[in-house]
């Protein structure tokens, strides 16, 4: 029988083979880390042969850039579902909801974000674009001076190690039993470290 031509647009055809060999390329991180990762293991796990994921991604490094460039553009959609508030405070305890709860139920995707990089590759443009929603809005705070004895990119940082640490926490021990609200009370003490009341709120 003869095959019938593949009715797939070269776009599409392009795209499959690229989420094919990110897939691949994906769980071996997972699996191996990023230095023990190589484009033969990837050949072997995608079926692709390496100059086609030399075509596409060019080398390793880029290989791994576009992962985390996946994945990060999948977190920053979803910080992009929270509606931004009049009360920059607000927006940021919701985008700091939404970031633990993405790392939460994907933790696989979440592991992926602390893959080491080589110094010279530049931050995944995905993932410049979430800390820039987080950074404006603790530069609202600080122009409308309720950031307490600090500046908005050591408020981020600090914002940032307390989320990183309650995510990794959850996912590298989920059976400890932790507490319900934890997220919520962990929200709580960050905020009353680092923001100052609205003028007149009580």
């Amino acid at each position: 029988m003869v095959s019938q031509p593949s009715r797939r647009s070269p776009r599409r055809r392009v795209e499959s083979t690229r989420r094919v060999i990110l897939d691949a390329t994906e769980s071996l991180l997972l699996e191996v880390g990023p230095d023990r990762l190589s484009i033969r293991l990837v050949t072997n796990r995608c079926g692709y042969q390496a100059p086609t994921i030399y075509h596409h991604f060019g080398d390793k490094a880029g290989l791994i850039d576009a992962c985390l460039e996946r994945r990060f553009q999948d977190l920053h959609d979803e910080l992009l579902r929270v509606p931004r508030r009049l009360d920059p405070a607000e927006y940021l305890r919701e985008l700091a909801r939404a970031f633990i709860r993405f790392g939460v139920e994907h933790p696989a995707h979440y592991r992926l974000f602390s893959v080491p990089r080589r110094v010279d590759v530049s931050v995944p443009s995905s993932a410049e674009r979430g800390r820039e929603l987080v950074a404006e809005a603790l530069k609202d705070l600080e122009r409308v001076k309720r950031l307490r004895g600090t500046d908005a990119e050591t408020a981020f940082q600090i914002t940032w190690a307390m989320l990183h640490g309650l995510i990794l926490l959850r996912i590298s021990r989920p059976d400890y039993e932790w507490t319900e609200d934890l997220t919520e009370r962990a929200l709580d003490s960050l905020e009353r470290g680092l923001f100052e009341k609205e003028s007149g709120a009580e």
